[in-house]
């Protein structure tokens, strides 16, 4: 959700032709949901590195662009089936390279937790998600207060895998900014309103240093606003940048194999264990 979260506030002032290292034979366990295109079985993981993006990001993008992580590592941590839906929890551990001095390297590490929730309906990310748009979360010093899910899912799964129809996902927040902790200051906060519109594409083969997949792309263009809480009544909703796009490769029985997001970063798979 960094992807959204972060421009709306700046702008207020394939199959495996190579099969997993850790796992020679693929998969085995029934993943949650039926997910094919994303096996979610505890212990499951995967490990992404940063990449050129085919092109550079605007002017315009660059000013409101998070500084790109080096590496992602998601780890399913609990697989919760319930009487309607199953509750999937994730944990993503980001890495930065802030090293200014080559001789003093200086990575920056932190850790957060994701939720994927589904039924044979629906299957929700969390807006914090990696999967969510294909860019890490765990904005510090932001917190979402409430999330709605106006209309559609995440992920319109058929079969296991993304199909041919487009779909779209609308989703309300509110968020507010976190203090520090005992400085009793009064930071602002406001509503977050997000389109997301899903189209499949053609498959595609991804060559990856772990393998190459021939995966399903996914297109995703993404509309929003943000309001803040307290504007002066005719004040206007900050949007989104236009045409915000987004692009997920996904690999039958392996999962996201590859992903560019608005920001042009782009990241692919370099490891990952498959139960």
């Amino acid at each position: 959700m960094r992807t959204a979260i972060c421009a709306a506030l700046v702008l207020l002032p394939a199959v495996a032709a190579a099969k997993p290292k850790a796992d020679a034979g693929g998969p085995k366990a029934a993943p949650a949901c039926g997910a094919k295109v994303l096996p979610l079985v505890v212990g499951n993981s995967w490990t992404y590195v940063s990449i050129p993006a085919p092109l550079p990001p605007s002017d315009q993008v660059k000013r409101i662009s998070p500084t790109q992580p080096k590496q992602i590592v998601v780890t399913v941590k609990d697989v919760a089936p319930g009487k309607d839906e199953t509750v999937v929890t994730l944990e993503e551990k980001i890495t930065i390279d802030r090293t200014i001095d080559q001789k003093k390297p200086l990575l920056d590490e932190f850790t957060y937790t994701s939720t994927i929730t589904c039924n044979a309906k629906k299957f929700d990310i969390s807006p914090n998600s990696f999967f969510f748009a294909g860019e890490p979360g765990g904005v510090f010093g932001l917190e979402i207060t409430q999330l709605d899910r106006a209309k559609g899912t995440s992920l319109q799964l058929t079969k296991g895998g993304i199909g041919d129809a487009q779909w779209r996902e609308d989703l309300k927040m509110t968020w507010a900014r976190k203090p520090t902790e005992g400085s009793g200051a009064k930071l602002g906060s406001g509503k977050l309103e997000l389109e997301r519109q899903f189209t499949p594409q053609e498959p595609e083969t991804i060559t990856t240093k772990q393998g190459q997949y021939r995966a399903e792309k996914l297109g995703l263009i993404t509309t929003g606003r943000v309001i803040l809480d307290g504007a002066a009544p005719d004040a206007k909703p900050s949007e989104l940048p236009a045409n915000w796009i987004s692009q997920l490769w996904l690999a039958r029985d392996i999962g996201l194999v590859q992903s560019l997001n608005s920001y042009a970063h782009m990241y692919q798979l370099t490891e990952s264990t498959l139960k």
